[in-house]
């Protein structure tokens, strides 16, 4: 029942006993009509025919960050009389616009009507669309019913993906890797940068230009052999994020992972997403492969010391390895120097996931992490809120980044 039903229902309540406290017959007669309009539109609406079926199309189904779908509502009336006029509200998630709401006009039996409208990727996530319920009322607006029709949809909205800055620092912290081969070559193109002569190392090596040159004996140093796998690995705890909606430490945290995978995909790199411990490691794929997962993601309960571990053992800490964490405690801290061990290039980015909860100041733990990694031949950089992950990158790239060579300094 509608207000306007609910205050009649009192106005009939009212009229008659005022006619019987007063004396006004003339009072009754008005109780008693206004009684059956009320009781006249409880049938209307008990036998009004409402066989409506909805089908729903979204194109396109999954959305870049910031895109627009359409959803498309196919109304059709199966019934053998017309259907009367109806809202129909389709159930929108609020993170994607309100509640979209259609005036139905009489649908004549078997007949369709199209209705459409476009939503905006706004946040990131997998998001179910419908059910629609439609609603019809009386004549005269005192009754309603409702009914829910089974019409729904998923809509993905991928992670946005922040452009980074031309170049990858594929080679490793400072030039030097952890393990892997290296090669002995002797073209300029295949050179990192020239360094002093240091006892054992390959007289073929020798770069007799810089020798003279500068009086000592120079020599070149080989670039060394990466692997064309790339894993990314996202931390995803629940309980060391902080912040809410697209601006919590967390979207910021699984967007740099997108991004951070397109960046390295595009330099033909096969990437590999890690954020739990599995028993069979994913096969590198492109980059636009692990969107889907990327935009589910929500936050949950992980060991990140056994996802440590086991990519320690695993193929996946070969090739580039780029950890996107919030401050790890000492135990993780040395199980991530542990597992960049076999990679070729290590790269961090430490979310401060407190400055996305209002803290104004670096986190410690944030700070002796990039000191630790550093110091153990990672590039480091730590994320605050507010800032944006391209400058973060350029000082991955220059020499903020750097630490000394793997085997010199380990944390943990």
């Amino acid at each position: 029942m509608t207000r306007r039903g609910v205050g009649t229902g009192v106005a009939v309540v009212v009229l008659w006993l005022a006619a019987r406290l007063l004396g006004v017959p003339q009072l009754q007669v008005v109780a008693v009509a206004l009684l059956v309009l009320l009781v006249g539109a409880v049938v209307w609406i008990a036998v009004a025919p409402l066989r409506l079926v909805v089908d729903r199309r979204i194109q396109p189904a999954t959305l870049p960050f910031g895109g627009r779908a359409r959803v498309d509502l196919l109304v059709r009336n199966t019934g053998r009389v017309p259907s009367p006029p109806a809202w129909l509200e389709d159930a929108v998630p609020p993170a994607l616009a309100r509640p979209s709401a259609y005036r139905l006009p009489v649908l004549a039996p078997h007949r369709m009507l199209d209705l459409s409208v476009e939503l905006e990727g706004r946040h990131r996530g997998r998001f179910t669309l419908g059910p629609v319920t439609a609603t019809i009322r009386d004549p005269f607006g005192l009754v309603q019913r409702r009914r829910s029709i089974a019409s729904t949809g998923v809509l993905t909205v991928e992670p946005p993906v922040w452009p980074l800055p031309p170049g990858a620092p594929l080679g490793g912290a400072s030039g030097a890797v952890a393990s892997g081969p290296r090669r002995a070559t002797v073209h300029g193109d295949d050179l990192a940068d020239i360094r002093e002569y240091v006892r054992g190392d390959d007289l073929r090596a020798v770069h007799w230009a810089s020798t003279a040159h500068r009086g000592k004996l120079m020599v070149r140093r080989a670039e060394e052999v990466t692997s064309p796998r790339a894993t990314v690995l996202l931390d995803i705890r629940r309980d060391r994020h902080a912040g809410t909606g697209p601006a919590s430490s967390f979207e910021v945290a699984v967007a740099t992972a997108a991004s951070v995978a397109h960046h390295l995909g595009a330099r033909g790199r096969g990437v590999t997403l890690l954020d739990r411990p599995t028993r069979d490691l994913a096969t590198p794929a492109p980059a636009d492969a692990w969107m889907p997962t990327l935009a589910a993601l929500e936050p949950t309960d992980v060991d990140l010391t056994a996802l440590l571990r086991q990519v320690a053992t695993s193929a996946a800490g070969e090739g580039t390895l780029i950890a996107v964490v919030t401050a790890p405690d000492p135990q993780e801290l040395a199980a991530l120097v542990r597992a960049g061990r076999g990679a070729s290039s290590r790269l961090a980015v430490i979310i401060d996931a407190a400055t996305y909860a209002g803290a104004t100041s670096a986190d410690p733990a944030a700070e002796h992490a990039i000191a630790g990694l550093r110091a153990a031949g990672w590039r480091a950089t730590r994320l605050a809120g507010g800032e944006r992950l391209e400058d973060r990158w350029r000082d991955l790239l220059g020499r903020g980044g750097r630490g000394r060579p793997a085997g010199t300094a380990e944390a943990g």
